[in-house]
This record gives structure tokens, sequence and C-alpha cells, in this order.
């Protein structure tokens, strides 16, 4: 097509200019739009355009200055609307860019773009948080909804399809997923996305290897197939693909975590840890902590005070206590940790010659954020560390362990006291469990069980159970009770959840406890009660070992490639019988 020619009006040109846009002429189509400009400075369609055309273009700022400019010219068109979110998102600005699709489908309600573009927003917001929190739950189904009709206007949209049937797996339908994505597959058999989805609602590898045969340099996938051995046990092919993926994204947080995990999980601890910092670049771990002195590393200390920060989980904060003892000696000068305030009473008791302070506050906006500047010039703190990076400055090796029992000391009293109401429930040895946990995340799912998987457990004779399940869970216990024929204690006493430091003495009093890798498994090695530790397979914290080196009192189970826990819990029960 040729250029405009002088003297065309503004209507021509647009015109001229959509022809090239709709040819993919991008570049043409941008020329044509600016010309209009020349002439009509504020014209809200070369606005508009010309915003789509700089998208289109990867010049993302530049389309967001034209779309600014449009938006309230055209204040109500649908299109603009979904446009200047589309650009939103790249900033990354997901609340405004939320609000930008909602107003543009509240302009056109059948706006398929927009509908679509809602819906894969809302998801890709749940990959950040899959917490089953009613208000996520009631997102994800209104992302169901919003992709069902956008799909039910533009079947032929495939990829909108396989998106749909990612966001009826954040719901935890793999059957109705993978009804959906069968269909894609069925019309489009070389499509690697729906491959990718699909391997998300089965435990087997296929449909990852056929997504890595169709898109080789597919990263994610690669990484996930490193997951999915290591799920599976099968140890050896799970660096190299690590390593694989790293190769072809190496800037990719979620990708070198991936490998963080799979060099800790086969005992290589010190390209493990300085790996696993890539966990502060994660979308779901990342806060902006501001006010912190410099880092430490590693090194002895002539003067001055350490902060270590707080991070992730309490299963991980009573992990990493394990270092505390050794921190100290190490940095050879006086430590403040900021931890979970159920936890201080305990911390502080267990480690008196380190002053804990309770987590700071943290804002809940897009970016959390963390202002240390207070604390820092309240306890004249000068180095700071984060306290899942503490074993990559102790804990170099395996051997570098410490082989005592327990490091967390219970309050004597309050142990004195659960001792008296456990020997109230007779002379026989007492085992507590849990099978959940507290917090129930939907992509872990399968690494807990139910109730009466215990079943081998409640049939031991001439012992004592105690529930040490931390929610609510009455109507589960009674139906136990009466399905086994058991009594089963309950520590009324105390909030399981958030009175850690009675939960610590009671535990201590118990003889044994069995339970997934939760915090009150974890909280049972901290205080040296013989353990059982049920995981699904064999990971980073079990650095190439068969057990637990942060916990020696800790005995690991793996269930692995097997359909059920039961051989476990047998194995268990025999455990217990023999000791």
């Amino acid at each position: 097509m040729k250029a405009p020619s002088p003297g065309k009006s503004v209507e021509e040109l647009i015109e001229i200019g959509l022809s090239h846009h709709n040819a993919s002429r991008i570049e043409e189509a941008f020329k044509v739009y600016q010309k209009v400009l020349q002439i009509s400075p504020e014209n809200p369609d070369a606005l508009h355009f010309l915003g789509v055309a700089c998208h289109q273009l990867h010049n993302n700022d530049l389309a967001l200055q034209f779309l600014e400019r449009a938006v309230p010219l055209k204040p109500n068109n649908s299109a603009v609307f979904n446009h200047y979110g589309s650009v939103l998102l790249t900033i990354p600005n997901l609340e405004m860019a939320e609000h930008a699709f909602r107003k543009a489908i509240e302009l056109r309600p059948l706006n398929a773009e927009a509908l679509f573009n809602l819906g894969n927003l809302i998801i890709s917001s749940h990959e950040l948080n899959l917490n089953l929190e009613e208000m996520e739950i009631e997102r994800t189904n209104e992302a169901v909804e919003l992709l069902t009709k956008a799909t039910d206007q533009q079947p032929q949209q495939l990829l909108w399809q396989v998106k749909l049937a990612q966001s009826v797996v954040e719901l935890g339908d793999n059957k109705k997923a993978q009804e959906i994505l069968d269909q894609v597959i069925k019309i489009k058999p070389d499509l690697a996305e729906a491959y990718f989805v699909r391997a998300q609602t089965r435990t087997q590898s296929k449909d990852l290897l056929k997504c890595v045969i169709l898109s080789p340099t597919s990263h994610r996938a690669i990484n996930n197939l490193g997951f999915l051995k290591l799920r599976q046990g099968n140890l050896k092919a799970v660096v190299p693909l690590f390593e694989k993926a790293t190769k072809l994204a190496p800037n990719d947080p979620a990708v070198r975590w991936g490998l963080a995990n799979g060099l800790l999980a086969t005992g290589n601890l010190l390209s493990g840890w300085k790996e696993a910092r890539w966990r502060h670049k994660k979308p779901e771990l990342f806060a902006e902590r501001t006010g912190l002195p410099k880092e430490w590393n590693g090194e002895k200390l002539q003067n001055g005070k350490l902060l270590v920060y707080q991070e992730q989980g309490i299963g991980d904060e009573l992990r990493f206590a394990s270092c505390f003892d050794d921190l100290t000696k190490t940095a050879s000068v006086p430590c403040v940790i900021e931890t979970d305030a159920r936890l201080v009473p305990l911390l502080s008791r267990s480690f008196p010659k380190i002053e804990f302070i309770k987590k700071l506050p943290r804002s809940l906006e897009n970016i959390t954020k963390i202002d240390f500047a207070s604390v820092v010039e309240k306890h004249g703190l000068t180095v700071h560390a984060a306290l899942g990076d503490l074993p990559m400055h102790l804990r170099p090796s395996v051997e570098s362990f410490s082989t005592n029992d327990s490091y967390l000391t219970p309050n004597s009293s309050h142990s004195d006291i659960w001792r008296k109401r456990l020997n109230s429930l007779g002379s026989a040895k007492k085992i507590g469990f849990c099978w959940n946990t507290a917090l129930p995340h939907k992509k872990y799912g399968d690494y807990f069980f139910s109730i009466k998987e215990l079943a081998p457990i409640f049939s031991l004779k001439n012992f004592s159970l105690v529930n040490l399940q931390p929610t609510e869970c009455e109507i589960e216990l009674k139906a136990a009770e009466q399905e086994f024929g058991v009594n089963i204690y309950r520590p009324e006493e105390i909030d399981m959840f958030n009175d850690l430091d009675q939960v610590s003495a009671l535990i201590k009093e118990l003889d044994f406890v069995i339970g997934p890798m939760t915090a009150v498994i974890s909280m049972a090695g901290a205080v040296g009660t013989r353990c059982f530790g049920l995981n699904l397979h064999k990971d980073w914290t079990c650095l190439g070992t068969n057990r637990q080196p942060w916990t020696p009192s800790m005995t690991c189970f793996y269930k692995e490639t097997a359909n059920s826990w039961r051989n476990i819990m047998i194995e268990i029960t025999e455990l217990i019988n023999s000791q």
C-alpha cells in the first residue's frame, strides 16, 4: 500500500492506518497515526491505535502514554479500556489493569478479549497465592466464569481453552480440566501449552515430555519435569533437568529455585544454598525490605550487632532455629532475630543469648513492604541476614549439623502440667498425631492424608492417642473414634495454632508424634520427641540423606509413587511396637 498522499483528511488517514494495522504492518500503521496527530494532536482514535501499535512493538512505556491520553477522550469505548489494561499488565500494575478490564466489560459485557484478559489476570495472580481462602476461591470461580464466556464466543481460540483448563485446575477439578484439554489436543495435537497444563492434572511425566518435544526451549516444562522426577524419587534425573532449564532461562527465579531444590535434595549443599537465594526474587516471596544495614557474609565480626529477618512459615522458622547456637558463636556479636510472635517465648528461653523481636508489620499491597529503619536504629544493628540464608554460612555439609536430639526448651512448669494431664490417661505410652496442615494449599494436597489413613496407628494396643491437629476437626475425631473404637484425647486447654509455647511443652511430654511435614512435626523434632515425619518424596530439607539432619529425633518416610500411605503407617506401627 502506498504512503498517504498530502491533503488526506484525518478520517482517511485513520482508515489507511487501520489497513496497515490489520495487515500486520505495524510500523507503517504507526507512522500514519503519527501523521494524524500532527494534524489533530488530541485525536482519540489516533491516540488509541498508537497505543495499540506501540504495545505490539513492545514499547509499552510509550503505549501507556498514548492510552492514558486516549482513555478520558473515549470514556465509553470498551476496546480502549481493554487495550489500556493490557499495557498496564506489562508495567506491571495489576490493580489498575483489573480495573480497566472490568470497565471494558461493563461497557460491553460480551467483549471476548476483555473477558479473557480479566480471567487470565485473576488466574495468573492466583499462582502467587494458592491458599484455600474463601476470597481466593470466589475469585477463581469468577475467572472460570469469565474464561468460559470468552471461549464460548471464540471457541477457535485454543490457547484461551487452555487457560480455562488452568483455572479449572486451580479449583481442583482435574477431571473437567482434562476433558477440556483432551478436546484441545484432539483439534491441535502439537499445542505444547495444552500438554503443559494437562501435566498438572496427573503425576505421570508423559505430558511434560510431550511438551518438551514440541517446545524444546520451554524452560517451564523442563523445570516442572525436574520437580516431577523429584516427586517420583528419581534423584539422578533431577539436577540435569534443572540445569538445562537454568541454561534456557538463567534469570527466571522459579527455575533457579528449582535448581536449588535439586542440588540440596541430592546433597550439594554449598551450591544449593547459593542457588536458594533466588527465592528472594520469586514473586510469591518477594518483599521490599528497606532500612537494612549491609548484609552479613558469614564472617566473624569484631563489633556491631546482627539482625536476622524473618521469612517463610513456622515450620521453616523452627527448622532454621537449629542454626541459632552456631550463629552466636560464628558471628561473635549480639544477635537480634525477627520472628513470628507465637515463637518469641519459646525461642527466647531456648537461646537466652539472642534477643527475639516480633515480626514487623507487612504491607499487603501489590508488593509486600517492610521498613526496618526504626528497628535498626533502636537496636544499633550493623549487619543483617535472611533467616533462610543462615545454613549457607553455618551448614556447608551434612556433617556440620548438630547431633543433639533437641534445641528448643519448653517451659518447665507447662511441661509439669502436661505430664500430669497425660499421666491421668493411664500408664500407656502417648502417641500424638496430626494429618493435615493448618493452611491447606491447593498444589500440595497430596502431601497430606485423611485421619482415616491413620487406621494402622489406631489399631495399636496399650497406647493413648493425643490429637495435635491445629485446625477445627471435632467431626473427624468423633468419626475416627466411632469407626476404629478408640478414645482420642483433645488438649482443649490450649489453642493448638497460636499457643506454640504450650504446644511445645505438650509435645515434649509425648512418647511419639506422627504426622506430615508440618510445623507440628518440626516442633516434635525440635524438642527432641521421637517422631515420624511423612513426606511425599525426598526434598531439599533431606539434604541428600534419608532423614532430616536438622532434627535427629525424626525418622522420615516417603510415599513417592505408592497409591496410599498404608504401608508406611504399618511400618511406623511396627517400629512403635518394637520400642
